[in-house]
C-alpha cells in the first residue's frame, strides 16, 4: 500500500499533534519537513533524500533545547538582580555563592598623552605597568612580566638581565623582603643623602647635588616638620602585611562559606548509599594539588628521600604498552636499564644513570633529545671538556637527521637556535648567571661524565649549575659506576625538590680479562668474572725474580746513556729534551744533554731526591715490538697503550720503527684523509715538524695522543682511530676522558703516575675509566687489559687495589670564588649562604634538617610539660643560682682540662685519691683514682658509692661545695656504699678532688689480701660517714696560670651561691630539678638550632673573610652593594678576576699596544710548568708590564694574608711559577710570525701553545666586555684588535668535527 503526503497534509498532521498536547508553548513536535527547501529547482531528489537522511536518520549526540527543557529541571535564577522579578526562589538559587570569581589581572596601565603648556590630554596609550617592572626579581623571573630580550642576548644573556629563580629553593631564602622589618623603599633610599628639610639632594656616587642660584624663598617651618615626620614613617611593611592578612582572611571566609553551604545541602538530602559515598570520598584527594609538583611541603617534619633506586631485576615485560608512542626507536632491543630510563623520562622524572663505559648511556641522552624535539622544547648537553663537546656535536649530527643540533663554546657558536645545544658546563653557568632567555625553553639538561665533579679545579662549576637551574628543567646525569650514586642523586633531589631515579648497572657489556705481560708471556690474573687468580700472579713473580736480570741490547744502550745524561730526561735515553723527537742539536740537544746544566742538577743525577723515581724499571726498545707482534698473532689489535708522559708516548712510538700495519689501500685512504683534513691550513703550517712526524706514523697504522699535540692533529688521530685505521696508539689518560673510542686491547705501561706532587698508584676509578676502553660491543666477547711488568714483579696489594678496588666516591669540590660571590651579590637571586647550604658539601647536615625540626618540636612539647614549684624563697633568685651552677661546672671542667695539659695532673689525681664525679645521669658518685690516661683525658676510677639521688630517684643537680658544709649537709643525702667496681671517668666530669688518699695498696686489694680488704672496708665506712663534709684539695692551684685562675673563680662562685636567698630553701634540691631540666632542654634546642643555622656552615668563615677582602679592595661597599670594580670582576670568568680588574681599572692595559696586551695577559692562562729557564723579555715595555703585574699580585697577596684567606696551590705559587715563559711566544705570534717560527723560541709543546692562545681569546673577550662597563672605548678597540691578531692560521683552524 502506498500513499503520498502533500505539504498541506503534513502541516495538518503537526497541527493536530499540537492540539493533543494542549500546550502551545511546548514545541514537542517540531515541523521540520515542511521547512525543508525542497522546491528549489536546482535541488534533485537524491539531494533531498540525503538531506532528510542527515537530519532525521543520522544519530546525534546533542539534544535539542526543547527536549532538554523537558527532561532536566533547572532552578530559576534572577541573573540581573531584578527586584521586580516574580521568581520568589531566585535568591536561593543564586549560582554566585558557589563561585569565587577572581579579580581580573591587569599587567598594563593607561598613560595619557599631553600637549601644550597647559598639558591638555590629547590621547592615551596602554603600556606595561611600571609597578610590575619595579617588583621584578628572581622570584618572578619566569613569569609573564619578564620582557623578552630583543638585543641578541637570548643565548649568552647579559649582566643587565634577571637570572631565573633557582628551582626547589624556598623563595624566603632568595628574596626575603620583609624579614628584617625594613621596607624595600627604605633599603633603596638608606644610602641617599637628605638635606635639612628631608629632601634628597645628592645622587648616589656624586660628591654634591645641584646648587640653586639666587636666594631661596623662606620655607614654612610647620610644613618642613610635617615632611620630616612623614619621612620617618616607614609603614610599607605594615601595609604589605595588612594586605596579605586581608587576602588570607577573605580566602578563609570563602572556604568556610563554601564548606557550610555544601554541608547544609548534604544535610537536607539523604541517600541510601551514604556509606559507599564515604568510602569513595576517603579515596579521593582533598585538594587540587594531588597531580601537581609542589615546590615545598609545609610542616613536613619527616625525612624525605628524593632519590629512588630502580630495581633492574624487574624486567619491563610490557614496555611497548608503558611507552606506546616512543619519541625515538632503535634497530636493537634496549637493555633493561635503558628501558627503565626511557620509562621514567616519559613519566616526567629526572634520572641518574651510572654504568660502565660503552654500556649504552648515550641511548638515554638520545631519547631525551628526541623527546624535546617532540615536545617542541630544548635540550642542553653539557660535557667536561671542549674536545668532547666537538665530538658529541659530530656524533649527534650523524645520529639525528630530523633534529637540529647546535654547539656553543668559547669561540664557536653554531646553530644556537637548535633543539639540542651542546656546550661545556662553564658556558651554561655563565648563561644562568646572566639570565639568558634561552633557559625558558629548556626541558632537559644532560650532564655527561658526572664523575668529573671530583675535579678539584672545575668540580665547583657543576654544583653551581645544578643549584642555579630553574624548577622546570629536568636532569639527566650520566656517570661511570661510583659507590655513592644514591647520595649524590638524593642531594640533587633535595636541592631541586624533585624525585630522581637512580639507575645503576654494574654489568659490563663486554667483560674484561686482566693480564700481566712478563718476560714475553701473557699471564691472565683476573678472569672476566672478576676473580683474582693467585697462582697466575705468583707465576709472573717467578718469571721475573727466578732469573738474573739480563740486559737486552736495548736496555744496555739505555743504561749507558743514562749516566751521561742528566737534566729532565735523564732516565730514558736520548740526548736532551728533543734529542729523539726534534733533532739532537735543536732545542735541548746540546743545551740540555749530559754536559749541559742537567749533569749535576738534573732529576736523574746522583744525589738527586728524585733519582729513585727515575730509576724505576721500564721497557726496553724491544719490549713494544715484541708485545705488538704477539698481540697481532693473537688477533688482539687494535690496542691503546696508556703512558703517563707526553715525551714517553712519542719515544715509545719511535721504537716501533720498521713496523707497518697498513696495506697499500689503507695507506692510500689514510693519505687522502690527511690531505683533505689539512687543506684548511696554510702550506707552511702543513709542513710543521709535528704534522710531518705524525703523518709518517699514521701511514704505518701507529699514532700518539697527548696534550702536546695540535688540536687538529688530535682530531685527525681520533677520527682515524674510530675508522679502524690505527692499530697501535700510545696515549695519555686524556684519551679516556669521555671520548667514545673503544678498542680491542688496552695496555698500561705502568699502574703508577706522577701527579705533580709525588708518585702514586692509579685510583680504581682512573683504572676503570681507562680499562673500560677495552672491548668493542658487538665485536668482542671479552676486552683484553694488559699491565706491563718489566724487571721487577708487581706488588700484589697495590695491584689488587688498583684493579679490583672500589671506585672513588663523588665528593664535593665546592669552594667560594670571588666571581661567584660578586655574581650572587649582584643578581640578588640567591644569597651566598644559601648557595653554600645547598652545595653537596653540606648535604649531610641539610638531609638531617627534617629530623632536627622534629626533635625541636618534641623538645618544645616536653618543655611545656615541665611544671615549676611555686616557692616564695626560691622564686627570688633561683635563676641566679642556675647561672652560678652552670658557671661553676664550666670552671671545674676548664680547670681539669688545663691541668691535663701538664704533669701536674699526676699529682692532683694521684693513685688512690678520693674524688667526686658525675655519671651519665648527672648523679654524684664517690671513688678512688686507679689509673690515669692523659692521652684520652680520662681516668679509671674504683667506684665505692651508689649514685646520690633525691628521694624520688631523680639526680641532684646542685653543685657539691666542699668547703661549705652547711650547704652540702642540707642539700645532699648521705652516700651509700656498694661493692667496688671500675669505671672510666672523663677529667671534665670530676666535680671535686678531695684531700684524702687511700692508704691501701691496690695490688694487695686485687690479690684479695684479707688484711688489705679489711683495711679498705674500714676506710670506705669512714669516708661514707664524712661524705658530706669532704675537704677539697688545693694542689690544683699549683698548676698553670689558667688552672689557677679557674680555681680562684670557683671559690668566688661558691661564695656567690651560698649568699643567694634560694640556697636557704629547705626543699631546694627538689625545686631546682625542673629549673635545671628546662635549662638542659633549652640548651639542646639551642644546639640543634645552631646545627641548622647558617652559622654552622663550613665555608661561612671563608665567605666572611673574602667579603672583607672585597670591601678592602673596593669591590663592594659596607652594605655589600656591588661597586663598579665588582661589576667588572663579574665579567671575568677565567680566574684571577680581582687582579685583572685592578689592571683594567688602573688603565694599565690602555698604555700598551694590542700585541703587548695579549702577551701580558698570557700570564693568567699559562700555568708555568716548564722546566726551562724563562727567556729574557723581548722589549722594555713588556718588562715594565711584567713588573707591574707582579706588583699588583703582591699587593693582592698581602691583602689575602691580612684577612687570612686560604689560597689554592695555583694562586699561592703564582709568582714562583714560570708563568711569563710564554710571553715572548704570544707577543711574536700577535706580531705576525708564523707558527713554525714561534715554536723555535717556545719552551712548550705545540698543543700547549695553541691551548694558551685559544684561552687568551676568551680573556680578551671578557676584558673587552668589561671595557664597555667602564666606558673605556680605547681599551675596547685595542682588545678587539688583539683578538684579530691572534685568531689566525693553525691556532684557530676549524675543528674537523664541525
Amino acid at each position: 500500500m502506498s500513499s503520498s503526503f502533500s505539504k498541506s497534509s503534513i502541516e495538518e498532521l503537526y497541527q493536530s499533534l499540537r492540539e493533543i498536547t494542549n500546550d502551545n508553548d511546548l514545541e514537542l513536535f517540531e515541523d521540520r519537513i515542511t521547512k525543508l527547501d525542497v522546491e528549489n529547482n536546482n535541488t534533485t531528489s537524491s539531494q533531498v533524500n540525503e538531506t532528510i537522511k542527515e537530519k532525521f536518520l543520522t544519530p546525534s549526540n546533542v539534544l535539542s533545547w526543547g527536549l532538554l527543557d523537558i527532561v532536566q529541571k533547572v532552578p530559576q535564577m534572577n541573573f540581573l538582580d531584578d527586584p521586580t522579578s516574580d521568581n520568589k526562589d531566585a535568591d536561593s538559587y543564586d549560582y554566585k555563592q558557589f563561585l569565587k570569581i577572581p579579580e581580573p589581572i591587569s599587567r598594563t596601565a593607561y598613560y595619557f598623552k599631553r600637549t601644550g603648556i597647559e598639558g591638555r590630554i590629547s590621547g592615551a596609550k596602554e603600556e606595561v605597568s611600571l609597578k610590575e617592572i619595579a617588583n621584578a626579581n628572581a622570584s618572578n623571573s619566569l613569569s609573564i612580566t619578564r620582557g623578552l630580550n630583543h638585543h641578541g642576548n637570548t643565548i649568552r644573556g647579559s649582566t643587565f638581565q634577571l637570572p631565573f629563580t633557582p628551582g626547589g629553593i624556598d623563595m624566603e631564602a632568595v628574596t626575603d623582603s620583609f624579614k628584617d622589618g625594613v621596607s624595600s623603599m627604605s633599603n633603596a633610599t638608606k644610602l641617599l643623602h637628605k638635606d635639612e628639610q628631608g629632601l634628597f639632594d645628592i645622587p648616589l656616587g656624586f660628591n654634591r647635588g645641584i646648587i640653586p642660584k639666587g636666594t631661596t624663598s623662606p620655607s614654612n617651618s610647620e610644613e618642613v616638620d610635617d615632611v620630616q615626620q612623614l619621612n620617618k614613617i616607614d609603614n610599607e611593611v605594615d601595609v604589605e602585611r595588612e594586605l596579605e592578612d586581608d587576602r588570607r582572611r577573605m580566602e578563609e571566609e570563602t572556604q568556610t562559606l563554601l564548606s557550610e553551604t555544601i554541608l547544609n545541602d548534604n544535610c537536607t538530602t539523604t541517600s541510601k548509599n551514604d556509606n559507599l559515598t564515604a568510602e569513595i570520598d576517603n579515596l579521593l584527594p582533598l585538594g587540587i594539588d594531588f597531580g601537581r609538583s609542589v615546590s615545598k611541603a609545609k610542616n613536613l617534619l619527616k625525612k624525605k628521600e628524593w632519590a629512588h633506586m630502580v630495581d633492574l631485576n624487574h624486567k619491563l615485560e610490557h614496555f611497548s604498552e608503558l611507552v606506546p608512542n616512543p619519541a625515538r626507536e632503535w634497530p636493537f632491543e634496549l637493555d633493561t636499564f635503558q628501558k627503565q630510563a626511557v620509562y621514567h623520562l616519559e613519566q616526567g622524572d629526572s634520572v641518574f644513570v651510572a654504568a660502565h663505559t660503552s654500556a649504552g648511556k648515550t641511548v638515554v641522552a638520545e631519547y631525551a633529545i628526541a623527546m624535546s624535539k617532540r615536545n617542541m622544547t630544548k635540550t642542553i648537553y653539557t660535557s667536561p671538556i671542549k674536545a668532547l663537546s666537538n665530538q658529541k656535536f659530530r656524533d649527534f649530527k650523524e645520529t639525528f637527521e630530523d633534529v637540529d643540533i647546535g654547539l656553543i663554546t668559547g669561540d664557536v657558536q653554531i646553530n644556537p637556535e637548535a633543539n639540542c645545544l651542546i656546550m661545556t658546563t662553564e658556558i651554561l653557568r655563565s648563561m644562568l648567571y646572566r639570565g639568558a632567555d634561552l633557559i625558558r625553553d629548556v626541558e632537559f639538561v644532560i650532564f655527561d661524565e658526572v664523575h668529573y665533579v671530583n675535579d678539584q679545579d672545575r668540580g665547583v662549576v657543576w654544583e653551581e649549575v645544578i643549584i642555579m637551574l630553574p624548577q622546570h628543567v629536568k636532569f639527566i646525569l650520566l656517570s661511570a659506576t661510583v659507590p655513592n650514586t644514591y647520595e649524590f642523586a638524593n642531594w640533587i633531589g633535595r636541592t631541586k625538590q624533585k624525585n630522581i631515579y637512580v639507575i645503576s648497572t654494574p654489568k659490563r657489556p663486554v667483560p674484561l680479562e686482566i693480564n700481566i705481560w712478563a718476560n714475553k708471556q701473557l699471564i691472565p690474573v683476573i678472569n672476566p668474572q672478576r676473580e683474582f687468580l693467585d697462582a697466575n700472579f705468583k707465576k709472573h713473580k717467578d718469571l721475573l725474580s727466578g732469573k738474573p736480570a739480563e740486559k737486552t741490547s736495548g736496555d744496555k744502550g739505555k743504561d749507558d746513556k743514562r749516566g751521561s745524561r742528566g737534566g729532565r730526561g735523564g732516565q730514558r735515553g736520548g740526548s736532551g729534551r728533543g734529542g729523539n723527537q726534534r733533532g739532537g742539536s735543536g732545542r735541548g740537544g746540546n743545551q740540555r744533554g749530559g754536559s749541559g746544566r742537567g749533569g749535576s742538577r738534573g732529576a736523574g743525577a746522583i744525589g738527586s731526591n728524585k733519582r729513585q723515581f727515575f730509576m724505576r724499571s721500564g721497557p726496553g726498545k724491544k719490549t713494544w715490538p715484541e708485545l705488538v707482534n704477539f698481540l697481532k698473532g693473537k688477533d688482539l689489535l687494535p690496542m691503546v697503550v696508556f703512558v703517563f708522559s707526553k715525551k714517553r708516548c712519542e719515544e715509545y712510538a719511535d721504537w716501533l720503527e720498521g713496523i707497518n700495519f697498513c696495506n697499500a689501500k689503507e695507506k692510500s685512504q689514510i693519505h687522502m684523509f690527511i690531505e683533505n683534513s689539512i687543506t684548511r691550513l696554510k702550506k707552511e703550517d702543513r709542513e710543521l715538524p709535528q704534522i710531518m712526524k705524525i703523518r709518517n706514523l699514521l701511514e704505518r697504522g701507529i699514532a700518539v695522543h697527548h696534550g702536546g699535540l695540535l688540536p687538529i692533529v688530535k682530531e685527525l688521530i681520533e677520527i682515524l682511530f674510530s675508522k679502524g685505521f690505527i692499530k697501535v696508539l700510545f696515549a695519555t689518560e686524556t684519551f679516556a676522558m669521555g671520548l667514545n673510542l673503544p678498542t680491542r686491547t688496552v695496555v698500561f705501561s705502568e699502574i703508577q703516575k706522577h701527579d705533580g706532587s709525588g708518585l702514586r698508584d692509579l685510583t680504581p676509578g682512573e683504572f676503570t675509566q681507562m680499562a673500560g676502553r677495552a672491548g668493542r660491543r658487538g665485536l668482542d666477547k671479552t676486552g683484553t687489559v694488559i699491565i706491563m711488568a718489566y724487571k721487577e714483579p708487581l706488588a700484589a696489594t697495590s695491584f689488587k687495589e688498583v684493579t679490583l678496588g672500589v671506585p672513588t666516591k663523588l665528593e664535593s669540590q665546592f669552594r667560594l670564588t670571588y666571581n661567584m660571590i660578586l655574581n650572587l651579590l649582584r643578581i640578588e637571586a640567591l644569597k651566598v649562604e644559601e648557595m653554600i647550604k645547598y652545595s653537596f658539601s653540606e648535604n649531610t647536615k641539610q638531609t638531617l634538617k627534617p629530623e632536627h625540626e622534629k626533635k625541636i618540636k618534641e623538645l618544645t612539647e616536653q618543655l611545656n610539660t615541665i611544671e615549676s614549684f611555686n616557692c616564695d624563697t626560691c622564686n627570688v633568685d633561683i635563676e641566679k643560682l642556675l647561672d652560678a651552677t652552670i658557671r661553676f661546672r664550666e670552671c671545674t671542667s676548664n680547670m681539669m682540662t688545663e691541668l691535663a695539659k701538664s704533669d701536674v695532673i699526676f699529682r692532683v689525681l694521684r693513685v688512690g685519691r678520693l674524688i667526686l664525679f658525675r655519671d651519665d645521669n648527672d648523679c654524684l658518685k664517690l671513688g678512688f683514682v686507679f689509673r690515669n690516661n692523659v692521652k684520652d683525658a680520662n681516668c679509671v676510677v674504683m667506684v665505692i658509692s651508689e649514685p646520690n639521688t633525691l628521694a624520688g630517684g631523680e639526680p641532684n643537680h646542685l653543685p657539691y661545695l666542699g668547703d661549705q658544709v652547711s650547704f652540702t649537709m642540707s642539700n645532699f643525702t648521705k652516700f651509700k656504699s656498694v661493692p667496688y667496681s671500675m669505671e672510666h671517668v672523663l677529667f671534665s666530669s670530676i666535680e671535686l678532688v678531695s684531700q684524702y688518699t687511700l692508704r691501701v695498696n691496690f695490688t694487695d686489694l686485687m690479690k684479695q689480701d684479707a688484711e688489705a680488704i679489711a683495711t679498705f672496708e674500714n676506710e670506705v665506712k669512714m669516708i661514707i660517714n664524712v661524705s658530706r663534709k669532704l675537704k677539697e684539695s688545693t694542689s690544683e692551684r699549683k698548676g698553670s696560670l689558667k688552672a689557677h685562675q679557674s680555681a680562684l673563680e670557683r671559690e668566688n662562685i661558691k661564695k656567690e651561691i651560698v649568699s643567694l636567698k634560694s640556697s636557704f630553701c629547705p626543699h631546694l634540691p627538689e625545686h631546682f630539678v625542673p629549673v635545671f631540666k628546662k635549662h638542659l632542654i633549652n640548651r639542646e634546642i639551642k644546639d640543634i638550632s645552631h646545627l641548622m643555622s647558617d652559622q654552622n656552615l663550613n665555608l661561612l668563615p671563608d665567605y666572611e673573610r673574602k667579603l672583607d677582602v672585597l670591601k678592602a679592595a673596593g669591590f663592594i661597599d659596607q652594605s655589600h652593594n656591588v661597586m663598579l670594580k665588582g661589576r667588572v670582576a663579574c665579567e671575568i670568568n677565567s680566574g684571577y678576576e680581582l687582579v685583572l680588574t685592578e689592571l683594567i681599572l688602573d688603565n694599565f692595559l690602555g698604555d700598551f699596544e694590542p700585541e703587548e696586551i695579549v702577551a701580558l695577559l698570557s700570564v693568567f692562562v699559562y700555568e708555568g710548568r716548564t722546566r726551562e729557564e724563562e727567556a729574557p723579555v723581548v722589549t722594555p715595555r713588556l718588562a715594565k708590564g711584567k713588573a707591574r703585574i707582579q706588583e699588583i699580585y703582591r699587593k693582592m697577596l698581602s691583602l689575602y694574608e691580612e684577612h687570612q684567606v686560604p689560597l689554592i696551590q695555583e694562586e699561592a705559587e703564582f709568582l714562583d711559577k714560570k708563568r711569563f715563559a710564554l710571553m715572548n711566544v704570544v707577543y711574536e705570534w700577535a706580531r705576525g710570525l708564523s707558527f713554525k717560527e714561534i715554536m723555535d723560541i717556545s719552551p712548550e709543546a705545540e698543543g700547549t701553545v695553541v691551548r694558551v692562545i685559544t684561552r687568551l681569546d676568551e680573556i680578551c673577550r671578557e676584558v673587552k666586555t668589561a671595557s664597555i662597563i667602564i666606558g673605556n672605548s680605547t681599551l675596547h678597540m685595542k682588545m678587539g684588535r688583539a683578538q684579530e691578531l691572534i685568531k689566525r692560521d693553525i691556532v684557530f683552524a676549524a675543528s674537523l668535527y664541525l
